[in-house]
């Protein structure tokens, strides 16, 4: 997308899209895992305690992260299974949960190793075997949360090698 598209855009947005008023959309996004392996990939602080972080999306909204930690490279990857338990309730309730599936040995000693690894992004809170991920935070740390105003719907499902977004926005008139 061209620079001064994207700075209309931008401008657009600030202004609660005054152009677009009116503008009602539904729309099923697949996002695949290589979308979301490189997106994580980005994320990772280059030195930091993680090295790598590869998700794998399978059927009935269950997904598996490989972490890999810095240091030996003899390590093996920690395999943790979630599941997504409890979806958002926009605009009200902007919190995805997610549940802890794995309880495998390797995962039961890579627990004790959780002081060590980095704190999760503001907006993530990790208690015991729930992940909740609140949307709302997480987009305003990046100073996004302008464009969940407008999501009135959001459903985050799972099919072989993608997570699929079920979506409704608004953009009112103001």
């Amino acid at each position: 997308m061209s620079v001064p598209l994207l700075d209309l855009l931008q401008r657009q947005q600030q202004n609660g899209f005054p152009d677009l008023a009116g503008t009602d959309v539904a729309a099923t996004i697949p996002v695949s895992e290589r979308f979301i392996n490189e997106m994580i990939a980005q994320l990772l602080s280059p030195g930091g305690k993680v090295r790598e972080i590869r998700v794998r999306v399978e059927e009935s909204n269950l997904v598996t992260a490989e972490i890999r930690l810095s240091g030996p490279n003899f390590l093996p990857a920690i395999p943790v299974k979630f599941a997504i338990e409890r979806q958002p309730e926009l605009p009200e309730r902007s919190t995805l949960e997610l549940k802890l599936m794995q309880s495998s040995a390797l995962f039961a000693k890579a627990a004790s190793l959780l002081p060590f690894l980095p704190a999760p992004p503001r907006g993530i809170e990790i208690d015991g075997d729930r992940i909740r991920i609140d949307i709302r935070r997480v987009l305003a740390e990046r100073n996004h949360a302008g464009w969940l105003e407008h999501v009135m719907d959001l459903r985050l499902n799972t099919r072989t090698g993608a997570i699929v977004l079920d979506l409704r926005a608004t953009i009112r008139s103001r």
